[in-house]
């Protein structure tokens, strides 16, 4: 049985007076970051020069190679790319503040997964990266859906090229499957954000850095795989240039996907074409266009998850392959982005970027959903049924330009962005009718196999025509005070407007003139160590409503953080620890799992009177040796409301996440081994037992899911890879929601085998 037990929860002072004292023993924690990296001897060949990377392997020429042998890149590689590094760390990133900066220089928490990373745990699309991310869970809500948190609250901020990006879960339209094959990392800044991305919660912001057609050279990557449950597939990405002098660049992703899952009669896949041209339009001026197509195939899904309770009012437990749907449903969507940037440098210091991308996705899912308060496992019988069909569509527009420089002052060198954006995403959906009389009840749930006739649709109608708008300006400034002190200073101002119909009800909302301060410093001990802190202002629009079908008001908040990072010489070993505190006002919260009248399944929410969220991160990610990288983040936090009760308790609030891999060349040549453990304590939900009327807990235990990984390069060009997720088998529950169960997938064995050209 899946039940854990209710923690004593420790009451902390609400003000910050609490954040002032972690300063005292900030210095103790610290020591493991300092200590993790001074030990990183400069034994790597590697070495980062200004905006370029050097691959310097002129003293390993007597030894096999352990990699396939790098494609050779004759323009610099930008310094915020990580694709042919070989790391896991890099030099500089902009998600936080819009300025290139370090990690060392930036006064919030960030993480990157790098391309190598990206490949070494075989993630191949945006839910995989993200459940091995420090800081990051993730919760499946059902087989379409899932849900993603940081530091006690939900993730809802997401960007592509910096470029905000509206992944709306509830339709499902595919976004958190976006297939990495057309991204070079991803950049994660936990925390406060809305210097760079406006409105959002104080959870994370997660940036998807696309490939770029740098290459003058052509290249080609050919790759297969395949898992134990038969799911299966291929790709190609092709570079090259495109005229005799390199100036224009072109280059192809295309991908494939398709197969069983560890549910029965589940199949999902997914089909990719992605495609970008950048063009040199002079010494000064670079114009990069490209596209993208993504058709996700979701067959036999569920929705909303097994029932929960059986009708003795005890928890039920199902085999993690049971699947509720009938095999007519499906939940496909589309996803096609256009998108355009120019990148002009009037000089050495000062530089002026445009991006701007059009998106269309769509689903058209049918669906059936078993929400039996209680199932008897004696007759087998399973009354309560909702099917759905819907036709729904979501059109962004999103722009941004940006002037970034360097300017002397005081007798120092400062930098500066200043800038604008405008966001427009309009969502519609049709809604077909159900059958009046109702669906006829399924017998023998036990063995239930999914046969059931697919209803006869009723007519169609718009049941939600929703547009948001923000638009705004930002600007922010790192001052240089001294050699070891810098202050970054920013603020952002945005109109925020939520209009048209959802359900019936009208979604009118508007926010004017919201002021987003942000400040920062950091202060660097020595040329490895720096100390940081920094302040942030929260306001995030909600579209939950209450028990009465108001849609509750914003959330208001502030974001306080202050750590220590570190960096070995050459920037190969990264570490970080952050003590944060987060104030919010009008946090939703289920309210006991009420529905709101007049709706089909609608919870009704309330908000939460001064939440809070505390607590601390650590991260090492890096060469920790020549021959070992890793990836180490620990997450502990405290979320309650003004009262001292547990809020958002369906998120653990300790996680631990550990990936390294060893090169094992001197021992067996050309391979290299690895693994990780991704641990997590227990998490729970209030929910109303159907039989007794009684609330009570519903939960999770600790989770912990090991993983091992071996490649091996049979010669220069081809290699192969293992990957073993959930090593041990363990079962557990994935979903936040309690109120339908979704299983973790189990061990599952994934083969891929690449060759380069």
């Amino acid at each position: 049985m899946f039940i854990i037990t209710e923690g004593t929860k420790q009451h902390k002072p609400s003000s910050l007076s609490w954040f002032i004292k972690q300063t005292m023993h900030l210095s103790a924690i610290a020591s493991l970051a300092v200590s993790s990296s001074i030990i990183h001897a400069e034994t790597t060949d590697q070495s980062t020069t200004g905006d370029s990377i050097t691959i310097n392997n002129a003293d390993k020429k007597a030894e096999p190679s352990t990699t396939l042998e790098t494609i050779v890149v004759t323009a610099d590689i930008d310094a915020q790319t990580t694709e042919n590094t070989d790391r896991y760390t890099i030099p500089t990133a902009s998600s936080a503040t819009g300025l290139a900066l370090s990690a060392k220089e930036t006064p919030q928490a960030t993480s990157v997964v790098t391309n190598q990373q990206l490949k070494d745990q075989n993630s191949t699309n945006l839910t995989e990266v993200l459940k091995r991310a420090p800081g990051i869970q993730v919760g499946s809500i059902d087989g379409a859906r899932s849900g993603f948190s940081a530091r006690g609250f939900g993730i809802t901020g997401f960007q592509i090229d910096g470029l905000n990006t509206d992944f709306v879960q509830q339709a499902a339209m595919g976004e958190y499957s976006a297939n990495t094959a057309m991204f070079d990392h991803v950049e994660i800044v936990r925390g406060a954000t809305g210097l760079m991305s406006g409105s959002g919660d104080p959870s994370a912001n997660v940036n998807l850095i696309r490939k770029r057609a740098d290459s003058t050279v052509p290249a080609t990557e050919l790759s297969a795989n395949v898992d134990r449950y038969g799911n299966y597939g291929v790709s190609v990405d092709r570079s090259q240039s495109l005229t005799k002098d390199g100036a224009v660049r072109g280059r192809v992703v295309a991908s494939y996907q398709d197969g069983d899952t560890f549910i029965d009669r589940q199949e999902l896949g997914q089909n990719l074409i992605y495609a970008t041209v950048d063009a040199d339009v002079s010494d000064n001026t670079t114009v990069s266009v490209g596209a993208s197509r993504q058709h996700n195939k979701s067959k036999s899904t569920m929705w909303g998850g097994l029932p929960s309770y059986l009708s003795d009012g005890s928890k039920a437990e199902w085999d993690t392959s049971k699947n509720g749907s009938a095999d007519w449903s499906n939940w496909d969507s589309d996803n096609v982005y256009y998108f355009a940037d120019i990148d002009h440098d009037f000089n050495e210091d000062w530089n002026l970027t445009t991006n701007a991308s059009y998106n269309e996705s769509d689903s058209s899912p049918k669906l059936l959903y078993m929400y039996a308060s209680s199932f008897d496992p004696d007759t087998g019988l399973i009354y309560n049924l909702n099917p759905f069909h819907a036709d729904t569509e979501r059109k962004q527009v999103n722009v941004k330009t940006k002037l970034t420089g360097n300017f002397d002052a005081l007798g120092r060198t400062h930098q500066l962005i200043v800038g604008g954006s405008y966001n427009k995403s309009e969502l519609d959906t049709f809604t077909y009718t159900a059958p009046p009389d109702g669906l006829l009840t399924v017998s023998d749930f036990d063995n239930w196999d999914g046969s059931y006739a697919e209803p006869a649709w009723g007519a169609k109608t718009q049941s939600s025509d929703v547009t948001v708008k923000e638009k705004a300006i930002f600007a922010a400034t790192q001052l240089k005070l001294s050699d070891p002190l810098s202050v970054i200073l920013g603020s952002r101002v945005s109109d925020y407007e939520r209009s048209g119909m959802q359900y019936g009800n009208n979604v009118d909302t508007e926010s004017k003139h919201i002021w987003t301060p942000y400040a920062g410093i950091t202060y660097d001990i020595d040329k490895n160590h720096s100390l940081y802190i920094s302040y942030s202002d929260i306001f995030q629009p909600q579209t939950e409503r209450d028990i009465n079908g108001n849609y509750l008001d914003p959330i208001e908040g502030k974001n306080y953080e202050i750590g220590l990072k570190s960096e070995s010489d050459n920037g190969a070993l990264q570490s970080q620890v952050s003590i944060f505190r987060i104030e919010q006002d009008n946090l939703a919260q289920l309210d006991g799992g009420q529905i709101i009248p007049g709706t089909t399944l609608e919870n009704a929410y309330v908000g939460a009177k001064g939440a809070t969220s505390q607590g601390v991160e650590v991260e090492v990610t890096g060469e920790l040796s020549d021959k070992l990288k890793a990836t180490i983040g620990y997450t502990h936090f405290n979320a309650e409301d003004n009262s001292g009760k547990a809020i958002n308790t369906g998120y653990a609030d300790t996680t631990l996440n550990l990936f390294t891999t060893y090169d094992m060349n001197d021992i067996v040549p050309n391979l290299t081994v690895g693994g990780g453990i991704d641990w997590s304590n227990g998490y729970y939900g209030v929910v109303t037992n159907p039989v007794t009327g009684q609330s009570e807990k519903y939960g999770q235990d600790n989770v912990t899911l090991a993983s091992i990984m071996a490649k091996y390069a049979i010669n220069d060009n081809l290699e192969a890879q293992l990957n073993v997720n959930n090593l041990f088998n363990q079962k557990y529950l994935a979903g936040e929601n309690f109120f339908g169960l979704t299983y973790g997938e189990p061990l599952n064995v994934v083969g891929r085998v690449t060759y380069r050209f």
